[in-house]
């Protein structure tokens, strides 16, 4: 059910979406907000601002904030002017954030970035869940377990195909 654009909605709750560079947060954020507003493509770094959108399933209302990918390891800051600047973004955005989507490439594994993105959530009390995104198949699914791991709820998404989302938002 998407929000028509003359209907006043109060968003309950705001949910980010932060991962590593690459994982798909930007066609998870498409793929939830039902409608194409982030840039998606193969090189890393396409996003780099903070994209926001309102979106509703069911009686469920949420800002949905998508974020660019987190690219250092163990606290250090990254080199790259821009690259602080989307360090930066997806801070300020993991601190609105009530809930946190942590999104992953379950067909990668679980990566050292993958590991510090989650120690960070950790830390910050806030409610994670974690969408290991390119579960294209339900034969994928089962490589969702790993992910377990990381000390969240895992859910097995596939942003391309439209898999698994309805379990992740309600």
């Amino acid at each position: 059910m998407d929000i028509e654009e003359n209907e006043e909605v109060v968003a309950q709750r705001i949910v980010a979406i932060v991962g590593r560079p690459n994982v798909g947060k930007s066609a998870m954020f498409n793929r939830l907000a039902r409608r194409r507003i982030a840039i998606v493509h193969e090189q890393a770094g396409v996003t780099r601002d903070r994209m926001v959108a309102d979106v509703r399933y069911d009686s469920n209302y949420f800002k949905l904030i998508d974020t660019g990918g987190l690219g250092y390891l163990d606290g250090t800051e990254p080199d790259d002017v821009i690259d602080k600047g989307i360090a930066a973004q997806a801070a300020v955005a993991m601190e609105d954030a009530s809930v946190v989507i942590l999104a992953v490439d379950i067909t990668a594994g679980i990566l050292p970035l993958d590991r510090e993105v989650a120690r960070i959530l950790h830390e910050s009390g806030h409610t994670v869940l974690v969408a290991a995104n390119k579960a294209d198949t339900p034969e994928h699914d089962a490589l969702a377990d790993e992910f377990t791991e990381l000390g969240f709820q895992v859910f097995p998404v596939s942003a391309m195909h439209n898999r698994g989302f309805l379990d992740l938002v309600l």
